[in-house]
């Protein structure tokens, strides 16, 4: 009997969240939305939910769908929309001030840090960051109401929610260590290996003028750094902009 409990359970459960849902006051998406229906399933708050449960959770929720133009301003420090927006094509870069400290392609999100501060934007403290386009970019809008009200219907949402949060945290981290490092060849190493591929990979986005700004050093610093790191063997460079971490580097880390 206690074998089978588990398995009553979620199909009760999975009763329950659609009668909610059913009963939820937001409007499903507009038709013809498969590729937003299809982008909204690969989020991270979906993580372990079966497709059932995801088709719910998506028919429950009201998502508004923007296209912006190359250069649009979309989160500025005093007007942050609370809402989390998933980036559905495109590419976005996020600022402080003229340095990039951030860039997000399809399936990445922003927005967290206001989602649920009624204080943060316009007459309040002010958001982070600034979010641009760096391309023509569409993008998906998830308002703080329709993540509460998944996660009412679905505590794990909130787990996953949780999560990513503790992911952005040890990514800030990180950058932090980064931006503190004394010397130039120290920055370009930690940056290096903080955003390396499994394979030891790292392409620079943006290319050299973006990561000298990320780095806060001049570009002549940044080249001498990067030929510092090739002549000790430590990185080996494939192209322009990518590189690959020697496995003896790796190992070091």
């Amino acid at each position: 009997m206690a074998e089978n409990e588990p398995r009553t359970a979620k199909a009760a459960g999975a009763t329950q969240l659609a009668g909610d849902a059913a009963a939820a006051p937001y409007p499903a998406p507009a038709d013809g939305a498969d590729d937003l229906t299809a982008a909204l399933s690969a989020l991270f708050l979906f993580n372990g939910l079966t497709a059932e449960e995801k088709a719910v959770l998506i028919r429950a929720g009201q998502i508004r769908r923007q296209s912006v133009a190359r250069g649009t301003t979309v989160f500025v420090r005093d007007r942050a929309e609370q809402a989390l927006v998933l980036v559905l094509d495109g590419r976005l870069q996020v600022l402080q001030g003229r340095v990039v400290m951030n860039e997000l392609c399809a399936g990445q999100v922003f927005g967290a840090a206001a989602l649920f501060d009624t204080t943060c934007g316009e007459g309040g403290r002010p958001y982070p960051s600034t979010v641009k386009a760096a391309t023509d970019a569409r993008l998906a809008f998830i308002p703080q109401a329709t993540v509460t009200a998944w996660m009412r219907l679905c505590p794990p949402v909130a787990e996953n929610y949780i999560r990513f949060l503790s992911g952005r945290i040890r990514f800030l981290n990180r950058r932090l260590t980064t931006l503190t490092a004394g010397q130039a060849d120290d920055r370009l190493w930690r940056w290096l290996t903080a955003h390396r591929a499994p394979d030891g990979t790292v392409v620079l986005p943006g290319g050299m003028t973006a990561l000298a700004g990320t780095l806060g050093v001049g570009r002549s610093s940044l080249y001498r750094s990067l030929d510092a790191l090739i002549e000790e063997g430590r990185i080996v460079r494939r192209d322009r902009h990518t590189f690959l971490i020697e496995g003896s580097a790796m190992a070091e880390e």
